[in-house]
């Protein structure tokens, strides 16, 4: 039956690993089959390369500086995944961020799990698809300051508030070392972005109800509240989710004139 369930976010360099972005700060949340959290962890990465938008995430070169490469905690984190039910918001970004970290290392990280951003359309009556509006229509705390540990916990919430409705879901199974209590480093402090006109608009946008559709946009709407670069990082999004160039064109077309409404013009 497993061991729980190990609730995980990333901060990333970017949005595509296709494109050599990293992980830059990885939490994992427990929460035992009662709905009960009994641990959490978290870490700062050393990607061995730039931070991307340090605006969005927060996270200085000098806080990574001294803070482990992915080698150096991949045992860890295994340990903390193997035997439970993975969970993420919006758990294909993550799952694709992890996976092409221990594709580095040689390891396969063959899994599924659950998807919070599904389970508060499903089940919590959740409208749009971003962490802070599926917590508000479920009623679950959310720390307003972005770091992983903080989505972690507010993801951890959304599922307790779905486990009635959860159905069987398989375990991680990671053949990977595991070594316990490798040395984490934490950021300083967690991050309080600017919200700006768009960002604010960006966060309610409603979901198109098809899973592959509101992943591939939840990525949208982070790149465009975020204001990063978004057509090649996209692209890759958009063959890793099986989305052909009609379908993302007809995504874009939708997504772009209710963006155009909500904000009215000021995009």
């Amino acid at each position: 039956m497993g061991n729980g369930y190990a609730i995980v976010d990333v901060e990333t360099t970017g949005l595509s690993p296709g494109r050599h972005h990293r992980v830059i700060e990885v939490a994992v949340v427990h929460v035992d089959f009662s709905g009960r959290r009994t641990d959490e962890w978290c870490t700062l990465v050393n990607p061995r390369r730039d931070l991307g938008a340090q605006h969005v995430h927060g996270i200085s070169a000098d806080e990574v500086r001294l803070a482990p490469e992915f080698a150096g905690i991949a045992g860890e984190l295994a340990a903390r995944l193997s035997g439970r039910v993975l969970v993420a918001h919006n758990l294909s970004f993550d799952l694709r961020f992890l996976s092409a970290e221990y594709a580095r290392l040689g390891f396969e990280l063959a899994a599924s799990g659950l998807c919070t951003m599904e389970l508060a359309g499903q089940f919590l009556g959740a409208s749009s698809r971003s962490l802070t509006a599926c917590c508000e229509a479920a009623d679950v705390p959310m720390c307003g300051a972005r770091s992983a540990l903080n989505s972690a916990r507010a993801a951890a919430g959304l599922l307790m508030r779905s486990l009635d409705r959860v159905g069987d879901v398989p375990p991680v199974r990671l053949n990977v070392p595991q070594v316990v209590n490798a040395y984490a480093t934490q950021r300083r402090r967690a991050h309080i972005p600017n919200r700006d006109f768009l960002a604010e608009r960006v966060e309610v946008l409603p979901r198109v109800g098809t899973r592959r559709y509101d992943e591939y946009l939840d990525v949208v709407d982070r790149a465009l509240a975020d204001g990063r670069p978004m057509e090649e990082e996209l692209a890759d999004v958009a063959c890793a989710l099986g989305l052909d160039a009609a379908e993302v064109m007809e995504l874009h077309r939708g997504y772009f004139t209710l963006v155009g409404e909500l904000t009215g013009g000021r995009a």
